[in-house]
């Protein structure tokens, strides 16, 4: 019986996926090629096709242009991102400028920049393959960013890398682990990072992602968190102290706005406590 109840639950999820995406491809190839993805999303997780990771290019009902591979990440990042809407701000900000710590191959970035028009993106991502796709992704789209190619985190400096075969699962190996595979990446603190712009330029808006980095780049020197609007943040619990790194963004001044305030797919999120009243208003 339980097993059945799981078919089905797939099945009506599936169908769903199908409707949304259905609505977001904007011609008939990128229908079928993106509900054929959807389905194959699932076969990936038992077989290993010979198709896997090649490039694929998908054209949106509302003029974007989107390329991803054929791995369970990617298409993953595609039903989080563009179906569920898990980006979604649960305040009124228009986020000129966005910073976005993980940015992976690119799919929030232009998601962010097709909600709420932003004036530039700044993306960080540490696996060149994926970097790779965030530049073609925000060029092919004429998206007004700058892409670098690190990890974020604490300090400047050089760390491992390791990769995941799904894409959107790759990890800085943290203090005391011993990494056994991986690559040698460039690290540059946030500190680093802001003192490119003006001296008294504010970020809106920092997306974070960094797949359990978030504990050592939030346990670092904050004094950076003073030039900061907001923040969007998926954590994960399994490798963080997620109550503590909540706490330790509110004692910087931020008011918290929890995941699924907006529906059950929203990500964490937080507001300057000096603009809360103006933008959280109704």
């Amino acid at each position: 019986m339980n097993s059945l109840l799981s078919l089905w639950k797939t099945v009506r999820q599936t169908l769903h996926e199908v409707r949304q995406a259905w609505s977001l491809a904007g011609d008939f190839s990128s229908r079928l090629r993106l509900v054929s993805d959807l389905v194959l999303y699932r076969i990936l997780k038992v077989i290993d096709l010979k198709s896997r990771n090649q490039e694929r290019t998908i054209r949106c009902s509302n003029g974007l242009v989107l390329t991803y591979r054929l791995n369970r990440g990617d298409i993953q990042s595609i039903r989080e991102v563009w179906l569920d809407d898990a980006y979604r701000l649960p305040f009124s900000l228009k986020p000129g400028l966005v910073v976005d710590l993980g940015a992976n191959i690119g799919l929030t970035s232009l998601w962010l920049h097709q909600q709420y028009g932003c004036d530039k993106i700044i993306a960080i991502e540490p696996n060149p393959s994926n970097a790779q796709l965030v530049r073609k992704n925000l060029i092919n789209n004429k998206i007004n960013a700058t892409v670098i190619e690190a990890a974020i985190g604490p300090t400047d400096g050089v760390v491992t890398f390791e990769s995941s075969q799904d894409s959107n699962m790759g990890r800085v190996a943290v203090n005391g682990e011993q990494a056994t595979t991986g690559e040698q990446v460039k690290m540059i603190s946030m500190t680093t990072l802001l003192a490119e712009l003006p001296h008294d330029q504010e970020v809106d808006l920092v997306k974070l992602d960094i797949e359990g980095g978030e504990q050592q780049l939030l346990s670092g020197n904050l004094s950076w968190l003073k030039r900061v609007k907001a923040i969007i943040a998926e954590f994960h619990p399994e490798v963080v102290d997620y109550p503590g790194l909540i706490k330790t963004i509110q004692q910087q001044e931020f008011q918290y706005i929890p995941a699924h305030t907006l529906d059950h797919d929203n990500m964490d999120a937080f507001v300057r406590e000096s603009i809360a009243a103006s933008v959280l208003a109704g």
